[in-house]
């Protein structure tokens, strides 16, 4: 059980924290048994840098008995009702609500997400569940006029089978367990998931709350690893490909499907997302729109405004407030630890975690992606065109944690020039760029290479909608920051952002095959088109 799970991995998490061993040992799921691996990597989190435990390193065996177990699988639970089977995530959402709190201590704990954020994105892991059951009590297909009066025509959809799932560390329970897996299952397919090894407890509770709803042996299974094993899957024998993550990884994840006959893939990627501000906004609205869509969860979201795009009439007054409620963020460790006894025997020393609901985001998720964060500022910080108005500071905990407060700069848009304009941060970095026209803001949002999200703060309902029909974006929000994702809706992008199957409500079109189902009544043969 979840609780059971929380319980027994807070108190480990001490030991390891403690005595630096790595106590908390996470485990595989395949074919309803949890699998122990000879290799195993010890998780840090990112807060503190400290041992939170030791996850599998899965080989290519672990991976190929996974995918046999989901493709056993497959061959009953494609048979079992759609209803039975949406009847599951009924169950499923009842426990995330009864385990909400323990889902986002753990969700804080490995990605450093301050509480409140993790709160959400519990709430969003319960919406899709709530969504997927309901789906079940709707129609899958739809009924098509024939050309023939004597002929019914329909479109139906059918499992594609085994659905590969690679997940992003930054919504490690939403996104990959529940956007993706839930309607997969509810569609009949069986599922193989490989979590981020950043953030691989949240999809190991996620799986326990799965097993504890009743679902049947093998149609989820979990490997946990790093990239070589989310490669070892996403070559292995599956059907479809859901991936969350880099640009880079996407292609690499598309050109091999593309060797394939059969494998189909749906990516959600990076961006250079915006929010677009003309000078007739409510202006204390499109302070906060660009406040949380830049730095909510330190700005390591794919929709995080890395650009304000702002009407030169406003510009250099919101440039210096935005700077000025920058400032005022508070960066570090999501929970207050406090020592306590526990009931056990042993007299086990351990934490009580207990938000800190003043820290506005966390730490940087891993030295790599800080690395790459202090590598685009220094590019900035050198740039004589650059005006910077905040200047980052850092802190390195011993080269295991780390954190960075915001960079904030204002310049002219110069597309190629400056690759920290064109190119994903992934971090708490903003540019500030002036336009003139509305031609002027399209043409600067336009000019990425990605295509994600966009915020659009005007109260003139035309140049909204200008926008929406001008800019290349997959989700556009009016008088909304670029940071408003919900379940029931599609969730992808177009250009570098996306390939054209969007996850959260369309996974269920995503993950299926759509067939034409064509019945004649007559006891005569009539084609279509007058052929004789």
């Amino acid at each position: 059980m979840v609780k059971d799970f929380v319980k027994i991995m807070s108190k480990d998490l001490w030991k390891a924290q403690r005595n630096n061993m790595r106590d908390f040992e996470g485990r595989n799921y395949i074919n309803g048994e949890w699998r122990a691996t000879p290799e195993m990597y010890t998780k840090l989190n990112p807060a503190t840098g400290k041992a939170q435990g030791a996850f599998p390193i899965s080989n290519k065996s672990e991976v190929g008995k996974a995918i046999l177990s989901a493709r056993t699988a497959f061959k009953k639970w494609r048979k079992v009702s759609r209803f039975v089977r949406s009847d599951y995530m009924n169950r499923v959402a009842q426990i995330i609500e009864r385990d909400k709190e323990k889902l986002a201590k753990i969700i804080s704990l490995e990605t450093g997400k301050n509480y409140n954020e993790s709160i959400a994105e519990v709430n969003e892991a319960l919406h899709m569940a709530q969504f997927a059951f309901g789906s079940g009590r709707y129609a899958h297909g739809e009924a098509v006029a024939s050309e023939i009066e004597d002929k019914d025509s329909y479109m139906l959809r059918k499992p594609k089978g085994v659905i590969a799932i690679v997940t992003p560390f930054n919504f490690p329970l939403a996104i990959g367990m529940f956007w993706n897996a839930a309607p997969a299952l509810v569609e009949g397919n069986t599922i193989v998931i490989k979590p981020s090894e950043d953030a691989p407890m949240s999809t190991q509770a996620a799986v326990e709350i799965y097993a504890e709803a009743g679902i049947p042996r093998g149609v989820i299974n979990l490997v946990h690893g790093h990239g070589d094993t989310g490669d070892l899957l996403v070559h292995g024998d599956v059907d479809h490909i859901c991936f969350t993550g880099s640009a880079a990884v996407g292609q690499h994840i598309r050109k091999v499907a593309a060797e394939s006959w059969h494998k189909t893939t749906s990516c959600e990627l990076g961006s250079k997302s915006a929010c677009i501000i003309f000078d007739d906004v409510e202006f204390k609205l499109g302070m906060e729109a660009a406040v949380a869509s830049a730095f909510k969860l330190s700005g390591q979201r794919c929709v995080s405004s890395g650009r304000m795009i702002v009407q030169r009439s406003i510009y250099d007054e919101f440039a210096k407030r935005f700077a000025e409620e920058a400032s005022k963020l508070r960066t570090g460790d999501p929970f207050t630890h406090n020592l306590g006894t526990s009931c056990c025997p042993d007299g086990m020393v351990w934490e009580e975690l207990v938000p800190n609901n003043d820290i506005y985001y966390g730490p940087i998720i891993n030295k790599q992606g800080f690395n790459k964060i202090k590598e685009y500022n220094d590019m900035v910080l050198s740039d004589p065109e650059a005006e910077v108005l905040l200047e980052p500071k850092y802190t390195d905990v011993n080269g295991r944690a780390f954190y960075s407060t915001p960079m904030v700069y204002k310049t002219e848009w110069r597309g190629h020039d400056a690759p920290y304009l064109r190119n994903e941060v992934f971090g708490p970095h903003v540019a500030i760029i002036p336009f003139d026209t509305i031609e002027d803001a399209i043409r600067i949002y336009n000019d990425t290479e990605y295509g994600l999200a966009v915020g659009v703060l005007t109260n003139d309902f035309r140049k909204a909608r200008i926008m929406r029909d001008e800019c290349d974006a997959g989700m556009i929000y009016w008088n909304g920051g670029s940071i408003a994702a919900e379940s029931h809706l599609a969730f992808g992008g177009v250009k570098k952002s996306g390939n054209g199957f969007p996850s959260a409500a369309r996974t269920f079109r995503a993950v299926t095959h759509e067939i034409s189902w064509t019945v004649n009544h007559a006891d005569r043969l009539t084609f279509p088109q007058g052929m004789k």
